[in-house]
């Protein structure tokens, strides 16, 4: 059952979120149509639900975990991003890197490179594949392909050339 300081909590964070979105509308010098507002908040909100289970990490904290010792870690996870092997989406003026995408070693996970190219070659961005990958999907029965990465990277891979390559 709902206490009532849950529901005065809650209704708190409702005017706050609307009094910021309202804020931030205000600011657009062009009228925006509610679908693109729709659209922003979902990708808000996705990248904050990747961020609370999987972390989204900054360019230091990412080659933090590839084991840099260097006093400059992020160019580690910038080389790494360069050369294919980390996917990375931008939020706000820097780039951060989805925690899901590292083995228990710290390393990336082979599987990502052959994600990036299977997105290239089907013209998908890189968010559009972070998104992509943190979505449920019919290829796999309503499953995210997140949660395959490890334990089936092949299949992972297979599904993304099939969903990727259609097209609208």
């Amino acid at each position: 059952m709902t206490t009532v300081e849950e529901l005065v909590a809650a209704t708190q964070r409702v005017r706050e979120s609307a009094r910021a979105v309202g804020a931030a509308l205000a600011s657009v010098a062009v009228y925006t149509e509610p679908a693109i507002a729709r659209a922003v908040q979902a990708e808000h909100n996705l990248y904050a639900r990747i961020d609370a289970e999987f972390g989204m990490l900054t360019s230091t904290e990412a080659g933090q975990r590839m084991g840099s010792r260097s006093r400059a870690p992020r160019n580690l996870a910038t080389t790494a991003h360069r050369n294919n092997q980390l996917l990375a989406v931008r939020q706000g003026n820097h780039l951060a890197y989805p925690g899901f995408q590292f083995g228990s070693d710290g390393q990336p996970l082979a599987v990502i490179s052959r994600l990036r190219e299977t997105a290239e070659a089907n013209e998908w961005s890189e968010a559009g594949l972070v998104q992509w990958l943190c979505s449920p999907t019919t290829y796999l029965d309503g499953d995210r392909p997140v949660d395959h990465l490890t334990e089936d990277p092949d299949r992972v891979v297979a599904v993304a050339g099939d969903a990727l390559a259609v097209s609208w």
